[in-house]
């Protein structure tokens, strides 16, 4: 499994993974972390006075900011299919293809992400300081994380 002090470089991945919907089966096969090692993260994140994780916080704000953008295009699109088509305005379509583009968008930018950073853990030959940065470039470049 992983090397002893790689929580600095994978839990943050980790948890990104898990709020995007990865479970800890799937992270530890991506991360070559053991899921006893990414249950402990995950339990040493819970503050005493707190329902969840900071996992699970993180899942929630994702899932919600996510979802929130599905729901309002699916919901201007049922108000935009209801009206008759001499009243719908370009603004109105504009807008719509623009929210459309954008949920599209975001979509295909985690799933190349993911793509990306599977490929440098389970390459068996890079030392876990190229990982660290190879890791980083990624997340800087597409995320504007740094």
């Amino acid at each position: 499994m992983g090397i002893k002090g790689d929580r600095a470089s994978k839990e943050p991945i980790a948890i990104r993974m898990y709020a995007d919907g990865k479970s800890l089966t799937e992270i530890s096969k991506i991360l070559n972390v053991s899921i006893t090692t990414l249950s402990e993260w995950k339990t040493s994140t819970r503050y005493p006075d707190k329902d969840i994780d900071e996992w699970d916080r993180a899942k929630q704000q994702k899932r919600g900011m996510i979802q929130r953008l599905k729901d309002l295009y699916e919901e201007q699109m049922a108000y935009l299919e209801s009206l008759h088509p001499s009243e719908r305005s370009s603004m109105m379509m504009d807008a719509l293809s623009k929210l459309g583009s954008l949920v599209e968008q975001r979509d295909k930018v985690e799933r190349e992400i993911f793509k990306k950073i599977e490929k440098v853990v389970s390459d068996a030959d890079t030392t876990k300081e190229d990982m660290q940065r190879t890791i980083k470039e990624i997340l800087e470049s597409e995320y504007g994380i740094s």
